[in-house]
């Protein structure tokens, strides 16, 4: 069996937009999605690793739909270019071009990519709310914590992902940037008992939560009452990942409900394409 989740797990990951992740986390997905499916399972080790049976495609069909809902889609294609980027960095003196290079790094993520001309504003106008925080949460963070010069204060970053090799890399940026904080592989969707033991003044969830309501319905409400920070502030994409279609803003319904239930009062901020929730926990 062991060499059986060993091979399926290389070919999940062998797709370019999910190399990026840790064979052992995806290997822990994999354990996970075949004990809820001890039939498919069985017939797996039946076949004996028979790559062309239809129960071995089956699972990395499924497992590869899974892990890119999640971080797949908003990798993009120069990701692979991080660490020689970030060596630039650690290499420029001059401001305006350590900030250029910064932007190049924001860039190899999706989320991050669309807020670089944005970046001040969002955070000045999050911070009017909250006040400016001695301590950052940032969960499902991708590369948003790179975005740490934009903040115009210098708080503790706790910087939170569930591939360990991205936390590494954050890890390496704070270490080089001496950015005072820490980064923590965590994977919300089996482990969101521990945000407890994490207290801040505010939690970034920064289009966050669609994903993981793909993966469990209701999951957030969960996350949401084990987070220990005074504010949350969570976001949404306007658009369709493709940027082609507006969401109707009815679809997302559900994070006011979950805010209302549990007695967070908050306030709405609007950009072009990410609208945020800033609330504060009563």
């Amino acid at each position: 069996m062991e060499e059986l989740i060993s091979n399926i797990t290389k070919d999940i990951i062998s797709k370019k937009e999910l190399k990026n992740l840790d064979e052992q986390f995806v290997k822990t997905k994999l354990l996970l999605f075949l004990k809820k499916k001890p039939i498919l399972k069985r017939k797996l080790e039946e076949n004996n690793c028979n790559k062309k049976s239809k129960e071995y495609k089956f699972v990395i069909k499924e497992m590869r739909k899974s892990l890119r809902e999640i971080y797949g889609v908003f990798i993009t294609k120069d990701y692979s270019k991080k660490d020689f980027i970030l060596n630039e960095l650690k290499n420029a003196k001059v401001k305006t071009e350590r900030e250029q290079i910064i932007n190049k790094l924001l860039s190899l993520h999706q989320s991050s990519k669309e807020r670089i001309p944005i970046y001040s504003e969002v955070y000045k106008q999050i911070f009017e709310i909250t006040g400016k925080p001695n301590k950052i949460l940032d969960l499902g963070c991708g590369l948003n914590p790179l975005s740490y010069h934009y903040l115009g204060c210098k708080p503790y970053y706790i910087a939170s992902d569930m591939n360990i090799k991205d936390t590494d890399f954050l890890k390496r940026f704070f270490d080089q940037e001496e950015i005072t904080g820490k980064t923590i592989s965590l994977d919300l969707t089996t482990n969101y008992q521990a945000l407890e033991k994490y207290k801040v003044d505010v939690c970034f969830m920064f289009k966050l939560l669609d994903s993981l309501e793909t993966v469990k319905r209701n999951l957030s409400k969960e996350i949401i009452r084990k987070i220990n920070s005074n504010f949350l502030v969570i976001s949404f994409s306007k658009k369709t990942l493709g940027g082609k279609k507006v969401i109707d803003e009815r679809k997302r319904s559900w994070i006011y409900k979950i805010l209302n239930e549990n007695k967070v009062k908050y306030q709405k901020i609007e950009f072009l394409n990410e609208f945020f929730v800033v609330g504060k926990i009563e």
